[in-house]
């Protein structure tokens, strides 16, 4: 059994375009999402799912350029391009997947292990993912097997179940829904995935202030910091989430 992670990223954000390729202190954002993932000690392959349309080749060159494999699939059909990117890296029915968002530059290794060994642990059929009650959206993380990616990819029919990829699996009923709750219900207010401009100022300013710890920065440093500092928390307060999940 191999745990595949999977991270979405294109560059046709509507509201910041080409953000996941937008250079931070020097660094294109997606790098700091790679190099923080593969701080993770459960991932077996780590492949970043993008889509065949020209405005995507700039991911494709960057991939190529960090030797970071890649998949181009469907635009309109997000699910299929993340069932076929699972299958180009050799995913079979008992794998465990992992699926993550290229706009998360802070996501934590330390988060994603724990929610491969809950999932680990559970029944057939189960969906882990972090839970947003009790962590900050941009630490997102889902876990499910291979062959309810599957399932899904089969039989998932509407518009709204193609674009957000776990729609279809949580919505089950004979699916478990396991959330990781081991953080703080304070740290639900801030907000560090990257949307708009104010979202990339704040993380800007959190990677700034955590300077050389920010690769081994956990949840609890980086929530700690924006608990101390009000002024900065409030920097993306403005913004709503627009996406089902």
């Amino acid at each position: 059994m191999k745990v595949i992670c999977i991270t979405q990223a294109r560059m046709g954000s509507s509201r910041l375009p080409g953000k996941v390729l937008q250079r931070i202190h020097g660094r294109p954002m997606l790098d700091y999402h790679l190099l923080r993932v593969k701080q993770a000690k459960l991932i077996d392959a780590h492949i970043i799912a993008t889509t065949a349309h020209d405005i995507d080749k700039p991911i494709v060159e960057f991939c190529k350029h960090y030797q970071q494999k890649y998949f181009c699939g469907d635009e309109q059909d997000v699910l299929g391009r993340f069932y076929f990117a699972a299958l180009d890296v050799g995913a079979q029915p008992e794998d465990i997947i992992v699926r993550l968002t290229g706009d998360c530059p802070l996501i934590s290794a330390e988060l994603v292990d724990d929610v491969i060994s809950i999932h680990k642990r559970g029944v057939k059929g189960q969906y882990t993912h972090v839970s947003l009650d009790f962590f900050p959206r941009g630490f997102d993380c889902e876990v499910f097997t291979m062959a309810m990616l599957e399932d899904a990819y089969q039989n998932a029919t509407t518009q709204a179940q193609r674009e957000h990829v776990t729609l279809y699996l949580y919505t089950q009923s004979a699916n478990a829904v396991v959330p990781l709750t081991t953080g703080d219900a304070l740290w639900r207010q801030f907000r560090l995935c990257v949307d708009e401009p104010s979202d990339m100022r704040l993380v800007e300013e959190v990677l700034k202030q955590l300077g050389n710890n920010w690769l081994q920065a956990s949840p609890k440093d980086i929530c700690q910091l924006l608990l101390q500092d009000e002024q900065l928390a409030s920097i993306n307060k403005e913004v709503r989430q627009r996406t089902t999940h």
